[in-house]
Order: structure tokens, then sequence, then C-alpha cells
């Protein structure tokens, strides 16, 4: 699949999939020869020098790297396909995103929304996140204490549960992001 270089920002709640998902995408459009890249805001965390904090100031801050991130990989590096999984909690900032990143960049941009439900977040903790908040160790969990605005306005919605299917896979979240990218 040839296409215009194009971002997939993947939304939700902490735990909620998005990088489980980046990374099954991130191997089926390489395996079939798309120039690929992945910017995963906990691993962008890990690599500045400048710790940022996870109030909306330092989730501005995070999704402002993240753009720079992105635009590096699309004009310099020539990837076809940027996935990006990031909590990004308020729409103005994927709303920024968008707006630099189409306009500056020109590339398909791609919201999707892992809609998992709070409750379905906290029992995969995976980073104990919810936890340590419960145990009041840390502040400002996005859903919780700080907000945290879905859109109904995203290209792709990966709702938890699905009447007609299920429970929502890791195959089928992928399959259905891959097809988008296909059509456009």
């Amino acid at each position: 699949m040839t296409i215009k270089p194009t971002v997939i920002w993947l939304t939700g709640l902490s735990g909620a999939g998005k990088s489980s998902i980046a990374n099954a995408l991130y191997d089926k459009l390489k395996a079939n020869g798309n120039k690929t890249g992945i910017v995963d805001s906990d691993t962008l965390r890990l690599d500045t020098k400048t710790l940022v904090g996870f109030d909306i100031e330092g989730r501005w801050v995070a999704v402002n790297r993240m753009i720079y991130a992105v635009k590096n990989m699309i004009e310099f590096q020539k990837a076809e396909v940027v996935i990006v999984a990031s909590i990004s909690p308020l729409i103005e900032m994927r709303k920024q995103a968008r707006h630099i990143l189409t306009n500056y960049s020109q590339v398909n941009f791609i919201e999707v929304f892992v809609d998992t439900p709070l409750e379905i977040c906290e029992q995969r903790d995976v980073k104990g996140l919810y936890k340590k908040f419960r145990d009041g160790l840390i502040k400002n969990m996005s859903g919780i204490d700080s907000p945290y605005e879905a859109d109904a306005s995203v290209e792709v919605w990966l709702p938890y549960k699905n009447p007609y299917s299920g429970e929502l896979t890791l195959d089928k979240a992928v399959e259905i992001i891959y097809n988008t990218v296909e059509t456009i």
C-alpha cells in the first residue's frame, strides 16, 4: 500500500490499549512494506532530558513534543505512517496536532479514540498508576481528577464492547484502523 504520509493519533485513557494497538498496527504496516514509525508518549517522556509533569500544562508540553517528533519522522525520515499513542486528554490538544501536521507537513490525520471504560483501564493498570492514584501517591489522572475529553467527530471510534461483535480484540482494532488507512 502506497499512501500519502499519514498520522494515526491514538487517544484514550491510561490502560485503554493505545500502545498495544500502536505496536500491532506498526507490525502490520511494516510487514506490508510501509515505512512506519511510532511516537509513544511514555517513551518520549523517558527519552527527553527535561521532565514533563502530568498536569494539563505538562500534557501540553508533551503533545507539542510529540508533534515535533512526528514532523521529524514525516519530513526528514520520510516515514509514510506515524502512529502516535498518547492520552492527549483535551480535544484542543488533538485539534492543534491535526492543524499543525495537516497544514505544515501535509499529512492525512486519523484520530482514533480507544474508548475503554475507566473500570476496565483500572483492572488492567499495567503501569500501576491507578493504584498509586487511589493510594494518594499521585494526582492528575486523566478521566478522574484531571479532564479527559472524548470527541464524537473522530475518524475511528473503537468501543470496548460492541453489541454485534462483543469485546474489541487487538486484531480487530488493528484491522479497523488498517482498513481506514487503506481507504484514504
